[in-house]
């Protein structure tokens, strides 16, 4: 096997009388992971203490402005009213109107009058 069984597979293995650790690859087991970590990793010394080279320090690539469309963080000024869509009709300026009364300034949720019925309107 290329990984550790299952507890299904452990338990068959333990039930027919086997070993289960022989079916564990060797790369899981204790010995594979002290031979991996025995090696102790050395601290480097500071970038002053380091040698200098004959090449050229690596330097970051240069900035770009990512390609998606930025963030508008300020508010439009009049001069970009004149920028503004020719195929889309603004609501600006106009009167709102309330579909259940006809009153101005409020729409149907906002209405204050009883709504109307469709059995009154019918009969």
């Amino acid at each position: 096997m290329s990984e550790i069984p299952c507890p299904h597979a452990i338990s068959c293995i333990t039930f027919k009388g086997l070993n289960f650790e022989s079916y564990v690859d060797d790369c899981y087991k204790k010995e594979a992971y002290i031979m991996c970590y025995q090696e102790v990793i050395h601290p480097v010394n500071g970038p002053e203490l380091w040698e200098r080279t004959q090449y050229d320090d690596v330097i970051p690539p240069p900035y770009r402005r990512p390609s998606h469309r930025p963030v508008k963080k300020r508010k439009r000024r009049a001069a970009d009213e004149d920028n503004r869509s020719q195929t889309h009709l603004s609501w600006r300026g106009q009167v709102q109107r309330c579909s259940n009364c006809g009153g101005e300034g409020h729409k149907k949720s906002g209405c204050s009058q009883p709504k109307k019925r469709v059995c009154d309107m019918i009969f």
